[in-house]
């Protein structure tokens, strides 16, 4: 292989890798950042307690309460956004730098606070199944890369549905509350 022949291929190389990141530029305009929660793990997010009749067993606090993982949140988002007419990149690219990001926007989410009281069953007397209720605030920045500036703040107050789950034991409280969250954004920057 001669010499000109090795910087063809490099070139061409070069030329496809620049072809997919502006597949994707057009593809996406928004990417998520990691999400950000703001209680700390000793603060006090509600009530326990326990038995048929739901009788005070003691404090429940953030750390007690099963959180999902960044990934599976970002990619749960990703696709209740899709959904919603958002066109949004599977994964965040740098918030400020250098080369100009593949996404124009970038979306931070932070849960701000969390309130709930969960009911489980007590001393294994009955077939109590969980229950409870709660509300959680969930912040979402937007920040336009371009510009390099921060476009927005929505907060959404997000009822959480406890449909017989243990908050303690799933993520999925959570993370429902979350698509709550993400499906509202989607319709407030979609208008």
């Amino acid at each position: 292989m001669t010499f000109h022949m090795r910087v063809m291929r490099i070139i061409a190389a070069m030329a496809s890798l620049i072809a997919i990141a502006a597949d994707d530029a057009n593809v996406a305009d928004y990417s998520i950042a990691a999400i950000e929660y703001l209680p700390t793990p000793l603060e006090k997010i509600g009530k326990l307690q326990a038995g048929l009749l739901c009788l005070p067993k003691g404090k429940l606090r953030w750390r007690d309460v099963a959180r999902p993982g960044d990934e599976a949140v970002a990619k749960r988002l990703t696709k209740v956004l899709g959904d919603g007419g958002l066109l949004v990149a599977p994964r965040a690219d740098p918030l400020f730098g250098d080369p100009v990001p593949l996404t124009r926007y970038r979306v931070k989410v932070v849960v701000e606070r969390v309130k709930m009281r969960l009911c489980i069953a007590g001393l294994g007397i009955g077939e109590k199944q969980p229950s409870g209720e709660g509300i959680t605030a969930v912040r979402w920045d937007t920040y336009d890369r371009v510009a390099r500036s921060h476009v927005d703040s929505i907060t959404f107050e997000v009822p959480m549905i406890f449909k017989q789950r243990d908050a303690r034991g799933t993520s999925s409280v959570i993370s429902d509350a979350l698509a709550e969250s993400a499906r509202r954004y989607a319709v407030k920057r979609s208008i």
